[in-house]
């Protein structure tokens, strides 16, 4: 077998060009349709298939002829092998997030809004969890916390490529317009880095998808306006504090309660 490849920061440079193309092309979808800046249903199913479809097989070609390397090599395994770490990195965010609900509300802080019945909910929920699973926690765990961090770990030890895909993760939200300020940076880089420790810490990309979808479809249950099943009477607070700042801090701390084995965050895993 021929290993010769192309340098790190060329095979990083040409995905991260593509994937940036895609998200491009992804949110031009809003402005055909005619909804630029509001959400729209058929727009975010629409997004969900282009994105899905084209970020797949973007790092299977990658991996196949720029890494020259096999798939199992990322650590997206199948599911039947990957569902505990995907339920894991999932627990992780909610345990956290359900408890600060719970204590916020229990407290007066805040108040939950049931506004449709629970059949309305469960179909709503659903929904966008299989959307935010299409459009977002597969394909950007893929490429980040996989297809990235991978390449980045085989020659970085664990904690800098955890830094470097963080740091790429950043970049791409700018780029993309994801990050328009100071707050929004901070808020990618500090996503990154604790969904980066999470895959390293259960060495599979599911758990990272677990946890990413969690917090995107709870995020967007109570933050994005479309959906009106669940409100909160402090919707800032609810957004930043109990569903970003508690689950963040705590995730790692609940997953060591799934998780006992710790890596070596300085080791190098050529291959």
């Amino acid at each position: 077998m021929n290993h010769q490849r192309l340098s790190l920061i060329w095979r990083i440079l040409i995905v991260f060009t593509a994937i940036s193309v895609i998200w491009w092309i992804s949110s031009g979808v809003n402005a055909w349709i005619g909804v630029e800046g509001e959400y729209n249903r058929t727009a975010h199913i629409l997004s969900a298939l282009l994105i899905f479809s084209l970020v797949i097989p973007l790092i299977i070609v990658a991996r196949k002829y720029l890494d020259k390397r096999p798939w199992t090599g990322l650590r997206l395994t199948s599911f039947k092998k990957g569902w505990k770490p995907f339920v894991y990195g999932g627990l992780s965010y909610l345990i956290p997030a359900l408890l600060g609900i719970i204590i916020f509300s229990l407290f007066g802080w805040t108040k939950v809004n049931f506004q449709s019945s629970f059949g309305e909910l469960l179909v709503a929920v659903i929904v966008l969890v299989i959307l935010v699973f299409m459009s977002e926690a597969l394909p950007e765990e893929l490429i980040f916390r996989g297809y990235f961090y991978r390449n980045l770990n085989n020659s970085l030890s664990k904690w800098r490529a955890v830094l470097t895909q963080s740091v790429l993760f950043v970049l791409f939200a700018l780029i993309i317009g994801a990050a328009p300020s100071i707050d929004r940076i901070v808020f990618f880089l500090a996503i990154a880095i604790v969904i980066g420790m999470i895959r390293v810490i259960t060495e599979n990309v599911w758990s990272a998808v677990g946890f990413h979808l969690a917090f995107q479809t709870m995020q967007q249950m109570f933050g994005n306006p479309y959906h009106q099943e669940l409100t909160s009477s402090t919707p800032a607070l609810m957004e930043i504090v109990i569903l970003g700042i508690i689950p963040f801090s705590f995730a790692i701390v609940t997953l060591k309660l799934f998780v006992k084995k710790e890596p070596d965050w300085k080791e190098v895993d050529p291959e």
